[in-house]
């Protein structure tokens, strides 16, 4: 009886947590949330976790190593743009969002320009190139002075909110539906079993009873 109950609230966990997320992403914040798939801000942002968008103006917008807003950038293709190696964003797809803290900023023109590191990082966003790329050989250049700095108009927004963890259901959801499914399948399938050999002996009884 207590494992068939502890079977009961783990689904009913799960289910609970998937309504939440399919809550979240579809209806409540549906354009603002986004999911942390990578450990470059840890341990500030870890895998797993859930952030929702907020809007902040460039000008408001904090830069600093230890506190600095947490930016959302479009992806990396303004990088490759600029002579980055898509060796050094682990060759993310162009419209693939970076979640990156603004370390310091500048104003060129009337456009706000954002240098970004994740917190796990050693080196800034697009301060790494190489200098020789070939066959087995790399020769790498690491220049801060070289990092790239991004535009106002590749920022998505800031990080505002933080759910942690809920998010392992997006990168694991496959598993976890193959997961439910084939131990309710088990489980139907052994109270089948069950009962088909119940069946059987009442039959046989009751032939004995009546021979």
């Amino acid at each position: 009886m207590k494992s068939e109950k502890t079977k009961k609230k783990f689904f009913f966990i799960i289910i609970i947590c998937i309504v939440i997320q399919i809550f979240l992403s579809t209806v409540l914040f549906k354009d603002s949330l986004y999911l942390i798939t990578s450990e470059s801000m840890k341990p500030t942002l870890n895998r797993g976790d859930l952030v929702i968008k907020g809007i902040k103006s460039p000008e408001d917008i904090k830069a600093s190593v230890s506190d600095g807003d947490i930016l959302i950038i479009k992806g990396p293709e303004y990088y490759y743009r600029n002579g980055i190696d898509p060796f050094f964003f682990g060759y993310l797809a162009n419209n693939t969002p970076i979640i990156h803290r603004a370390i310091d900023k500048k104003k060129i023109g009337d456009t706000w320009y954002f240098l970004t590191k994740g917190d796990n990082n050693l080196i800034p966003d697009g301060a790494m190139r190489f200098l020789v790329k070939k066959d087995n050989y790399y020769l790498v250049e690491c220049d801060l002075l070289k990092a790239v700095y991004i535009p106002e108009t590749e920022i998505l927004g800031i990080v505002k909110v933080t759910i942690p963890y809920i998010g392992f259901l997006g990168i694991y959801f496959p598993f976890i539906i193959w997961m439910v499914v084939s131990i309710i399948g088990f489980i139907t399938l052994t109270k089948i079993i069950k009962r088909i050999e119940l069946t059987i002996r009442k039959r046989r009884n009751y032939r004995d009873i009546n021979n």
